[in-house]
């Protein structure tokens, strides 16, 4: 079974192949002082001891047990790097801990347990107890597009699934790995808080995610979803299918904690949802950029909701719509439309008189059931309903493809449509 598996996974990169930045060998650490990951440089790791190198098990007991043994290894003498060698690994609930250094080689392939029935498997979290305090945390892939480390899910094995579970934590770096989806529910990478978490405090700080991909993604998920964060840097992050950079500050939203300082550049969207989304609900958040998004066939480029107050909140208290800062933006995006992408039943308003034959009543594309998709076309290249909130330098933004002369490039409260159909 796991042959086959493998033969599927490197099979499917050249099916889905989108164009990235390649690597030969393990990247070093992209640091910048504005924002993202602060801790130890690639050479002050590389002179950290080695303290384990994992080789594959076949078994699940084996493999978690050992994944768990050399990160509290690492992390007791305050400092080392394990070696995860090529090959396949079951695993759940492997907790991260302080100053731990993951290397995957070529050809690691991460995926769920296959012995138990369960439908929500997390495969890694890190400081998401209550009484954690993490700090200075790297996982990296070695290998260029083809070859390096991969996560893979199957509805079949979990419906639930994800690959980083992120708490309070200090200084996170995630770089170069693929992650192969079902349309499983969950993003696979999720900035939440850790339990109990009340405050600002309590949630990630200085946190980057570079250079990953993810494929086959649900409509209503997709690679990376904030909903807390403090000096968040999301580069080069591309997803087939739901969204590859989502900001939603709902988890926190009872204690108005959200994000402040997240940068967002170079993302890219195919057959999806969007690029970026936004949405800050009742949460006054900080500044939010967006630098460099583009879509490919997805039913927006950027989607800015404008915040809402949800009907599960204590309605003895009072709420207000929540927000991003003043000083943030959107720039240098670029989408290009098709006529046969996943969309969300309550976006047909928004589709042009002449494009609605193309909206597909009685059509399912996502297996998520309940999410409420159809086939559609893609809409505009930016949904802003968020009024004045976002400032978007409407000169960097273009649209092109099928029939783009037909769509807004940027669609408003303003000009939301009525039909006749």
């Amino acid at each position: 079974m796991m042959m086959n598996l493998s033969k599927y996974i490197y099979s499917s990169i050249i099916l889905l192949f989108v164009p990235m930045l390649l690597f030969s060998q393990i990247p070093k650490i992209e640091k910048r002082s504005d924002v993202g990951y602060q801790g130890p440089s690639s050479a002050e790791i590389d002179a950290m001891p080695v303290v384990a190198t994992i080789q594959p098990s076949g078994n699940p007991e084996s493999d978690i047990h050992n994944f768990q043994k050399a990160i509290d290894k690492a992390s007791k003498i305050k400092g080392g790097r394990i070696i995860v060698e090529q090959g396949n690994y079951q695993l759940k609930d492997v907790r991260l801990k302080s100053n731990v250094h993951i290397r995957c080689k070529e050809g690691v392939v991460l995926m769920p347990r296959l012995d138990i029935e369960s439908k929500s498997q997390l495969i890694f979290s890190v400081g998401r107890f209550a009484n954690e305090e993490i700090k200075n945390v790297t996982f990296i892939g070695e290998g260029d597009f083809s070859n390096r480390p991969q996560f893979y899910y199957d509805r079949s094995i979990a419906v639930k699934c994800r690959s980083f579970t992120i708490g309070k934590v200090t200084n996170l770096y995630l770089e170069n790995f693929s992650v192969f989806d079902d349309q499983t529910v969950f993003s696979t990478i999720s900035l939440n808080m850790r339990k109990k978490g009340t405050s600002k405090n309590d949630r990630p700080k200085n946190i980057t995610v570079k250079n990953v991909s993810i494929y086959d993604a649900s409509y209503g998920y997709g690679l990376v979803q904030g909903n807390t964060g403090e000096n968040v840097w999301l580069k080069n992050l591309q997803s087939v299918g739901g969204v590859t950079a989502r900001i939603e500050t709902h988890t926190g939203r009872e204690h108005n904690v959200g994000v402040d300082n997240v940068v967002i550049e170079d993302v890219v969207c195919t057959q999806g949802k969007a690029a970026v989304t936004l949405q800050p609900h009742v949460v006054d958040n900080g500044i939010v950029t967006v630098n460099g998004a583009k879509a490919i066939r997805c039913e927006w480029g950027v989607m800015i909701k404008d915040g809402f107050i949800s009907k599960k909140l204590d309605p003895n208290k009072e709420w207000h719509n929540g927000s991003f800062a003043k000083g943030s933006s959107i720039k240098n995006v670029t989408m290009i439309h098709g006529d046969a992408t996943t969309i969300s039943r309550q976006s047909k308003v928004y589709i042009p008189d002449s494009l609605l034959p193309y909206y597909k009543e009685d059509s399912s594309p996502d297996k998520e059931a309940n999410i409420g998709c159809k086939e559609g076309p893609s809409i505009a290249a930016i949904l802003n309903l968020a009024s004045e909130e976002m400032k978007i330098e409407e000169e960097t933004i273009s649209h092109t493809g099928k029939m783009a002369e037909k769509r807004q490039l940027i669609v408003t409260k303003k000009v939301k449509r009525t039909h006749s159909k």
